[in-house]
Order: C-alpha cells, then structure tokens, then sequence
C-alpha cells in the first residue's frame, strides 16, 4: 500500500484558505453555483451584438474607408466582413478599422475586390 504524504504548500494553503474547501467567500457568504447554459449563451450573443455596432461604427467613422457595400458579422469575438469594395485601399482600411475595436479577437475577410467599380 502506497502512502502518500500531503505536501507542506497545500496544506498551508488549506489552513490560510479554508473558505475554499467549504465553499464560502470571504465575507461567509455561499460562492454561487455555476451559471446555467441560457444565462451564458445569451451574454455572448449580446456582446457579439456590441461587438457588432462598435465595429459598424467604427467602420463607418473611418474617413479613410468605403464601407457603403459591406455587412459586419460577429460570432464569439470573430468579426466577418461580407460584401464588396472597388479598391483595395478600402479593403485594408476596413480591416485595420475592424481589428482595433476592443473584443475583437479576429477579422475574417469575406470581400470580394471589384476593380474599377464594375
């Protein structure tokens, strides 16, 4: 029979912690129960939906971009940009602009480059 020992870093961190171990928070108070599945799905989907308006308007604001023919999407932080540009100017400006708002983790670009606006 293997015996093992506790080791000196967990068990001070039980005697300094013992909130932990039952479940308390500082202050004696119940730690909450993890949140049920709806609660999460609906707080990503609403801040996807910020994530959505601050990136259209963002967009929108650049002096530098032609954001005329182009539909913004967002899904878990991804920004997909849908549509067409006639230059490839607007096309890195839209990108650039998209990439710096804050919770976007990554731009996908779906544009089609239509030269010469034909």
């Amino acid at each position: 029979m293997i015996r093992l020992r506790p080791r000196p870093i967990a068990l001070a961190l039980m005697v300094a912690f013992p909130s932990v171990l039952i479940g308390m928070t500082a202050r004696g108070q119940a730690t909450p129960g993890p949140r049920p599945l709806e609660e999460i799905v609906v707080t990503a989907r609403r801040l996807d939906l910020e994530v959505q308006a601050q990136v259209t308007a963002a967009l929108r604001e650049d002096r530098y971009a032609n954001d005329r023919h182009v539909t913004v999407n967002v899904r878990n932080g991804i920004v997909t940009l849908e549509g067409f540009v006639t230059d490839e100017w607007d096309l890195r400006a839209l990108r650039r602009a998209a990439s710096k708002v804050a919770g976007v983790k990554k731009v996908v670009n779906n544009l089609d480059l239509v030269l010469g606006g034909e």
